[in-house]
């Protein structure tokens, strides 16, 4: 028996004219001007059957064709494949993910309300209520990007009291890695004006919310 043969074992294969469903091999041994293959089928029964010197060579060929093709997968692509599926999913092992990538030093009350009264509730409407410099801002920003990291949010648009946009942009860009855009009328050329998805996150003063287009 070729040595070559050794690689259909264990191999999951598909033999149309002998079982209707794919079967894995178990053994193969050389019989005569063919070979006799012990399989096992999808209900985990025992069967044989005979190949041919041609089918054996043909299930060679399809298996060593597909090692070749993994063989030349891209391994930065698959890096990257694997990065984004752990990113994706940090959360299920890091209750406060955002704080690990944001690098920001939160208090207790602030993470209370962002991961336990907020995260957890089924329907996001929430009235953020606190006293003044109690970091209202930073609850927001950091909840912001939690929902956006469970993609649970695509696009959120920020309104604000107008002397304050200037306080959230920075806020804003401490917990989310880089500032907010501005969103103002009397800019025409500005990005989200002209193209909508340049900034999914951008600030509005609330006064003339009403007038923007």
């Amino acid at each position: 028996m070729p040595a070559s043969t050794g690689v259909l074992i264990h191999q999951r294969i598909q033999l149309v004219n002998h079982f209707p469903e794919p079967v894995t091999v178990e053994a193969l041994r050389r019989l005569g001007d063919g070979y006799e293959l012990q399989v096992r089928r999808g209900d985990g029964t025992l069967d044989e059957t005979i190949l041919s010197a041609a089918e054996i060579e043909e299930l060679l060929a399809g298996v060593q064709g597909e090692s070749s093709r993994a063989a030349l997968a891209d391994p930065l692509r698959l890096r990257l494949l694997v990065e984004s599926a752990r990113i994706r999913l940090a959360y299920t092992h890091d209750r406060q993910f955002a704080v690990s990538l944001s690098g920001i030093r939160t208090l207790p009350h602030q993470v209370e309300a962002v991961y336990e009264r907020m995260l957890p509730q089924p329907r996001l409407r929430f009235l953020l209520a606190d006293d003044p410099g109690a970091g209202k801002t930073i609850m927001a920003g950091l909840y912001i990007k939690e929902m956006k990291l469970r993609q649970a949010v695509d696009r959120v648009l920020i309104l604000v009291p107008a002397p304050l946009t200037i306080q959230w942009q920075p806020a804003l860009g401490r917990s989310r890695g880089r500032a907010a855009a501005l969103l103002r009328r009397n800019i025409p050329d500005h990005p989200c004006r002209q193209r909508p998805a340049a900034d999914h996150q951008p600030v509005a003063a609330g006064d003339p919310s009403h007038q923007l287009d």
